[in-house]
């Protein structure tokens, strides 16, 4: 037995035993060793879900997750024990019309680790030990179990900064600085952005967002109108990524 972290209703968690599946056929075993605690644990642990979302029986928070390998499957290649790596909480079914195209990533029947909106819930990664599809599993090589941990938010920020296309010398806006804002402006200074400008509603964000790179950096709760000058004419800014979900923010953008 393993233990794990379960989320039974709202401000209650629990650390309880959880079983350890032996890995079969293109599985490896990880033991875990760094998570991150993504926006959607909060709502759980804080709200019992989001939206029409609702926890409906114990569930194993977390999906943002590295740890090392302890044991391989038959048929796996690539891997090995002791290696690092970075876990994928997508789990396609392999069997719908897409993933039977090649394309798991648009699977009918997706389930991703840690979610409440099928039933019976899908099991999260905050587990002292997880079985996982070794194709789901990336060698972190260079990096430490932390960073490895950051693999799927930055997987965010870099699919967005693949839909702009080159952004070299442009402006940038980026409203919201957590972790998915900050990792947006990291990305894009590194994809050669000509200056950045950084938006929201608290002051140690703002700080995050100046030391990843950010040009300028506006307290919307303090300078409400602080974008006024960027919208001008026909506006200045080249680029906007939205990464608060604010509606306030959407309009400015």
């Amino acid at each position: 037995m393993a233990q794990a972290l379960f989320v039974h209703g709202s401000r209650d968690l629990r650390v309880e035993p959880c079983e350890i599946s032996p890995p079969s056929i293109g599985e490896v075993q990880v033991s875990l060793r760094r998570g991150g605690i993504c926006g959607s644990d909060l709502h759980y642990f804080n709200h019992g879900g989001f939206g029409s979302v609702r926890l409906r029986e114990p569930m194993i928070l977390g999906h943002e997750v590295a740890g090392e390998v302890i044991a391989l499957g038959p048929n796996v290649a690539g891997l090995a024990v002791g290696d690092l790596v970075a876990i994928s909480p997508s789990r396609p079914c392999f069997s719908c019309a897409q993933c039977s195209h090649g394309l798991p990533n648009h699977c009918l029947n997706m389930r991703f680790y840690g979610s409440a909106m099928p039933f019976p819930h899908v099991q999260g990664a905050f587990r002292d030990v997880i079985t996982a599809r070794a194709e789901h599993c990336v060698k972190a090589v260079g990096l430490n179990a932390a960073q490895a941990a950051m693999a799927e938010p930055l997987a965010v920020a870099l699919h967005a900064m693949r839909r702009a296309g080159n952004i070299v010398g442009q402006r940038v806006l980026v409203t919201g600085c957590g972790p998915i804002g900050v990792l947006v402006i990291m990305a894009a200074r590194r994809a050669g952005a000509g200056e950045i400008i950084a938006t929201d509603v608290g002051d140690m964000m703002l700080g995050f967002a100046e030391n990843a790179g950010a040009d300028i950096c506006l307290n919307m709760a303090n300078q409400p109108d602080a974008l006024g000058p960027f919208g001008k004419g026909k506006g200045s800014v080249d680029v906007a990524f939205e990464c608060s979900g604010s509606q306030a923010a959407l309009t400015a953008a």
